[in-house]
């Protein structure tokens, strides 16, 4: 059954029309996954069991990693997750006509992400055990078929916890900074995106993730931030489809998305087509403009007040969260605030220049109706010369309220898989041996993990990183905390954050990101490591030794400093052929706005993580 066939059948099923404009008759709301109610949750946990047992979690799983290779590191990845995940929705809503897929706001939990209320039993559930099953949570107990039949597989990259991973702080920089997709999806998809599929490990960092419902939350995640982006600055956002594809054709709307008879251009608009959803974003509207002129002196009467809307928020506790499970807004949507009325203006300019430019970002409801949008432009329908992967496309299954088991074609893919059987009564895990390196963990090449000891002094070297802990042996791109040959500076500096940054007044001026098409994601420090490592090594093997945090002064009163988010492992970058000097390049860039953000005496208000 051809795929537009399947979406009419579905369509019929669960009521879902468009007009003649093609807006949605109703949309669904996507909720933050902490703030549904009980019977929402269990409604949610019910509709993927039933889609378990069907066998969807094993189609969408297979989808996934045909197209693997074709979707990941260009700018398919926005508009065929998107799609991707819309999909799920709409076989869901066969179990449940209301049924919305919840999303995982990871960056409140990305100082101790293990804590999080979504990591444990009432929810997604915890760690795998020692032969790497998850036991407890909504998939407790699921037999998943693909490529195998096997338990679900998590194996946290630090043991019993999770490295930290990126701050909404950063990923709040890069919607700022981004004035293009092919700007945002690198951004996105090198931090964030690749952080949450490593701390879990197991089946998310394989071709089949989509067997984790983590993977599900957190594409969901990923496309509301794409949404907010979106409307930070519509006309210049909001229809921008720019870069290159996987065949390195440019990108453009009337690109057709692989497997879907959809174009790039239909899945840009929240409620229309076949998008038919809108994100629960917080309706928060502060005046950055406001604070920055108050600041400089140049307050002028004209600009009104701050409209803010906010449900109850929990209190701060020396300028941070004690508990992050309880906020009712996206945690990029609260930083915004903090960030303008904390941080000066020439780290402001570097980091966030949006803030800087006038008006606001709009970050009311990531492309809700109540918000102006920007007429949709012209776009033709643009065929490929080629086809987007070798071998015969896969045949989703029958598209009905209950679907019927089913078998997966027999196409090669990559990875070695050909024929795979649905009726397996294999319990192993074939995929991948579990004493390889492919369930990468702290203790991998990829260095140890110094872990937050908040109880201590925040100047003790048990955090800041040690001598024994520095130093690379070898000429990849390994990280030292003792470094001072100039690897890390910027602007003739010797270290982050040091005095030789150019001011003798005890106020922090961080060096600059340089002038140009590439200052998203080139810093002079990126730029300055990688033009000293030599490219053989670069296509030979990626390597980052992790320490949470680089030796800079934060005598500023700052109990919870920024740590530094968890890199890459090389198996993750092989698996998805990533360009290993752009990956270290923007993870450079990472650690250099951590640097900046500490020196500045910045609080992240999500520094210290849940707590029960």
């Amino acid at each position: 059954m051809k795929i537009t066939t399947a979406f009419i059948a579905l369509a019929a099923i669960i009521g879902v029309g468009v007009d003649a404009q093609g807006v949605c008759g109703s949309n669904v709301i996507r909720k933050e996954v902490r703030r549904l109610t009980p019977a929402e949750w269990n409604s949610v946990s019910s509709v993927a069991r039933s889609m378990n047992d069907a066998g969807w979690f094993g189609w969408f799983a297979y989808l996934h990693n045909q197209y693997f290779n074709v979707i990941h590191g260009n700018e398919f990845f926005f508009p065929w997750h998107r799609r991707f995940i819309r999909d799920f929705e709409i076989v869901g809503q066969t179990y449940d006509r209301n049924f919305a897929l919840p999303y995982w706001d990871e960056l409140r939990d990305f100082a101790n992400p293990a804590a999080s209320e979504v990591l444990s039993a009432k929810f997604l559930g915890t760690n795998g055990r020692d032969d790497r099953c998850v036991r407890d949570g909504n998939q407790a107990g699921w037999t998943l078929t693909y490529p195998d039949r096997h338990c679900l597989r998590r194996q946290y990259n630090a043991g019993a916890r999770i490295n930290a991973w990126y701050s909404p702080e950063f990923i709040q920089s890069i919607l700022s900074r981004s004035t293009r997709m092919s700007q945002l999806r690198p951004g996105i998809e090198f931090s964030l995106h690749g952080a949450i599929h490593i701390a879990m490990g197991g089946d998310m960092v394989q071709n089949h993730s989509p067997n984790d419902f983590v993977f599900w939350i957190h594409h969901a995640n990923i496309d509301r931030i794409w949404a907010v982006w979106q409307m930070m600055n519509p006309n210049q956002n909001y229809w921008s489809m720019d870069g290159f594809d996987s065949a390195n054709r440019p990108m453009q709307l009337g690109t057709p998305v692989p497997h879907y008879n959809d174009l790039a251009g239909d899945t840009v608009q929240l409620g229309r087509k076949k998008m038919c959803y809108f994100y629960d974003n917080g309706n928060t509207i502060t005046n950055r403009r406001r604070s920055l002129l108050e600041r400089r002196g140049e307050t002028k009467k004209c600009i009104p007040r701050p409209i803010v809307s906010l449900p109850p928020l929990p209190p701060l506790v020396e300028g941070v969260f004690n508990n992050v499970n309880a906020l009712p807004v996206p945690a990029d949507t609260y930083v915004q605030a903090t960030i303008s009325q904390k941080l000066p203006p020439v780290v402001l300019d570097k980091w966030f220049p949006s803030f800087t430019g006038g008006a606001a970002p709009n970050v009311t409801t990531g492309g809700a109706p109540n918000v102006a949008i920007p007429k949709a432009p012209d776009f033709q329908v643009d065929i490929p010369s080629a086809p987007y992967i070798p071998g015969s496309v896969p045949h989703p299954p029958v598209y009905s309220a209950v679907p019927p088991p089913y078998s997966y074609s027999a196409v090669p893919t990559h990875n070695g898989y050909s024929t795979i059987a649905s009726d397996s009564t294999s319990d192993g895990y074939s995929a991948v041996d579990p004493g390889s390196s492919d369930y990468s963990s702290g203790s991998s090449t990829n260095g140890g993990y110094s872990a937050i000891d908040y109880s201590s002094s925040p100047g003790s070297s048990s955090i800041y990183g040690s001598s024994s802990n520095s130093g690379s042996s070898s000429g990849s791109d390994s990280y030292s905390t003792s470094d001072e040959d100039g690897e890390y500076a910027s602007s003739g500096s010797s270290s982050y954050g040091s005095s030789s940054s150019g001011s003798s007044s005890g106020v922090y001026i961080p060096s600059p990101l340089p002038s140009g098409s590439d200052s998203l994601y080139n810093s002079s420090a990126a730029s300055s490591s990688s033009s000293s490592s030599s490219s053989a090594a670069y296509s030979a093997v990626y390597t980052e030794e992790y320490h949470a945090f680089d030796p800079v002064d934060v005598s500023k009163g700052l109990k919870y400093p920024m740590p530094n988010p968890f890199p890459m492992t090389e198996h993750f970058v092989k698996m998805h052929n990533y360009p290993v000097a752009e990956i270290h390049k923007q993870y450079l860039l990472a650690r250099e706005f951590v640097v900046d953000m500490n020196a500045a005496g910045y609080q992240s208000p999500f520094a210290k993580g849940a707590t029960a």
